[in-house]
């Protein structure tokens, strides 16, 4: 599996886990994290946090406000790690 794909799996079982309520498996790149799956700031704080331990990045709130989708999440993860790699 490519580091895209691995940052793409991760990224959405994070949601999952932090969510409690969609499977991974649900998850599509279109998905809006408010709109579609209905993360309130609490998950997102969750995510944050969770997104740097697994992926050893740091992101900023505006950063994870900026990334709407799950597409947009991915990348901004992307980026962080070529830029921390």
């Amino acid at each position: 599996m490519s580091g895209s794909d691995e940052t793409s799996t991760g990224v959405r079982q994070l949601i999952a886990l932090v969510t409690g309520s969609v499977s991974a498996m649900d998850i599509h790149r279109g998905d809006r994290r408010v709109e579609d799956l209905r993360m309130d700031s609490l998950e997102m704080a969750d995510l944050l946090v969770t997104i740097e331990e697994r992926f050893d990045v740091v992101i900023t709130a505006d950063a994870l406000a900026g990334a709407r989708t799950v597409a947009e999440l991915e990348a901004t993860v992307r980026r962080l790690q070529c830029v921390a790699g």
